[in-house]
């Protein structure tokens, strides 16, 4: 392999890059993702085999759904040809008894108390390879942030939820975001928010005023709802969605509860982005991509942007196959393809696409570029965000 230094501080960086590529694992990191895919937590009433099959069906239900963004999947847990034995998706479980502090859920009437709790970590390489035969898409755990503009009016008062307001709908919310997987945002409503919105802003739907005071931040969809008790005593909600500038809109009627039209917003909400960021992938072989990586000047970059595609869930295998002076090109496996893998990229902060040619120059190959020869074609164009 031939070198050519032109400069002694690029040297080393390369030089140090090859060193750690031939020695360490790449890495993974937590930041930007969604680690509770796979778990789910229901509560019990006996530690008996009997009650934790069901509890287990009725488990496998909400992950199939939070794993593929698709309301339709909690049938195929009830689907007993389907899902003879669900236990076989489980990896995992155990009892726990209720903290002192903790509120016990309230058990049906004429139902014994629930005194346990039942956790309980699905394998993930069985529930995906089940959901691919059965033409769904599988979320990865690199999912977009949404913030929440919620406005509840239950005759007495309106009010507009936020970070920390000490309201039921808060706590739906926060319950109902985690169950779908969803990485939701309440606005923190200080002085910064309240000089560009107030409450008549959000139950208008003023589309130009709200997205303004949604900039700062910096998620990738802005859902506003609009909550209140009709005096029928059931509740009725209108949901806009905002998301890569389009508008999505929706009604739910009828709810008995407030609990229950927060969760239909959200599930509705969830369905909505899944189907822009999930895609049906049934190929169970990876395809490789080749992605060039702008603004890599020093070792702490090269880890930082590693790190970032090894956490895509689409990503099984980064590589490094060309470092040069100022960028690094990549050889990753994925069975998303070229687009799945920029949507996820899309999601996060770390790369931003450059429509620039690529810039291929003569630099340090690793291993796997020795033996070849030609052009190298770039699927995949970024810069790194400082």
């Amino acid at each position: 392999m031939k070198i050519r230094i032109n400069d002694a501080k690029i040297f080393v960086f390369i030089a140090t890059i090859l060193s750690i590529m031939a020695i360490l694992p790449i890495s993974r990191v937590n930041a930007d993702v969604v680690n509770h895919l796979y778990e789910a937590e229901l509560p019990v009433q006996t530690q008996s085999r009997e009650e934790r099959a069901l509890v287990v069906r009725e488990a496998l239900k909400e992950i199939m759904v939070r794993v593929s963004g698709r309301n339709s999947a909690s049938a195929l847990a009830l689907d007993e040809t389907l899902v003879p034995s669900p236990t076989r998706f489980v990896q995992q479980f155990r009892y726990q008894k209720y903290g002192p502090n903790e509120v016990i859920p309230v058990a049906p009437d004429g139902a014994k108390p629930y005194t346990h709790k039942l956790w309980l970590l699905f394998s993930e390489e069985v529930l995906v390879s089940f959901l691919r035969q059965q033409a769904l898409p599988v979320w990865g755990k690199t999912r977009p942030a949404t913030l929440l503009w919620l406005v509840v009016d239950d005759q007495k008062q309106r009010i507009l939820i936020g970070n920390n307001t000490p309201h039921p709908g808060r706590t739906y919310i926060e319950q109902h975001a985690h169950e779908r997987g969803l990485p939701f945002r309440l606005p923190l409503l200080d002085l910064a928010d309240q000089s560009k919105l107030q409450v008549t802003d959000v139950w208008g739907n003023f589309e130009d005023t709200i997205l303004d005071a949604s900039k700062r931040y910096q998620t990738e969809s802005t859902l506003v709802g609009r909550v209140y008790l009709n005096f029928n005593k059931t509740w009725h909600t209108r949901w806009t969605l905002y998301s890569a500038g389009q508008r999505q809109d929706w009604e739910v009627n009828n709810s008995m509860t407030l609990d229950e039209a927060v969760k239909e917003g959200l599930s509705l909400t969830a369905e909505a982005l899944s189907v822009r960021f999930a895609q049906v992938n049934t190929a169970e072989t990876n395809a490789m991509l080749s992605l060039q990586v702008k603004n890599i000047t020093n070792l702490k970059a090269y880890n930082q942007v590693v790190d970032y595609l090894q956490n895509l869930s689409m990503v099984s295998e980064v590589q490094a196959y060309q470092v040069n002076k100022d960028n690094v090109i990549f050889h990753i496996s994925s069975h998303s393809g070229r687009l799945g893998v920029a949507q996820a990229i899309a999601l996060g902060h770390v790369l931003v696409a450059d429509d620039m040619l690529p810039v291929v120059v003569a630099g340090i190959n690793t291993e796997a570029a020795t033996n070849t020869s030609g052009p190298l074609q770039v699927d995949l164009i970024y810069k790194r965000v400082p």
